[in-house]
C-alpha cells in the first residue's frame, strides 16, 4: 500500500506541471487559435461561444452569422445572433433576430424553441418601454 501511494505521489509530482501548463495555454489562448478554420456550425458555434466569454462580440457575432448561412432553418443561431447584438447595444436587429428565430420555431412547430424565442422578445420588449 505504501508502495502504491510513494508512486502516485511522484507521478503527480512529475505529471502536475505538465498538465497544469496544458491548462495554462489551453485557457489563454484565443479562440481563432483553438480552431483556426471551422468548418461546421457546430464549430462555429464553439469558437463563436469561445469569443462570447471574452467579451469578442463583434467576432462571436460574425461566427455566429456562418451558423446561420450553415443551417437557416435553425433557431439558434439566430438567437445567438441576437444574444451579440443586444452586447453590442443594437436592439432593433437583434429583435429582428429573436423575431425569425420564433417564426422558425413556429413553422416548425418546436414549442419549447417558441418560448424561448418568445422569452427573448418579451424582454426587448420590455426595454423598450
Amino acid at each position: 500500500m505504501f508502495g502504491f501511494l510513494k508512486l502516485s505521489a511522484i507521478v503527480m509530482v512529475l505529471l502536475f506541471p505538465l498538465f497544469f501548463w496544458i491548462g495554462i495555454e489551453q485557457g489563454n489562448a484565443p479562440p481563432e487559435k483553438i480552431l483556426p478554420h471551422p468548418k461546421t456550425a457546430e464549430q462555429f458555434t464553439h469558437r463563436g461561444r469561445l469569443y462570447e466569454k471574452n467579451e469578442n462580440y463583434e467576432k462571436a457575432l460574425a461566427d455566429f452569422t456562418q451558423v446561420v448561412v450553415l443551417t437557416p432553418n435553425e433557431e439558434y443561431g439566430y438567437i445567438r445572433q441576437g444574444l451579440m447584438l443586444e452586447a453590442l447595444d443594437r436592439p432593433r436587429e437583434a429583435l429582428l433576430k429573436y423575431q425569425t428565430a420564433r417564426a422558425i420555431a413556429q413553422s416548425q412547430g418546436n414549442h419549447n424553441e417558441i418560448q424561448h424565442a418568445d422569452y427573448f422578445i418579451q424582454k426587448m420588449n420590455t426595454k423598450r418601454r
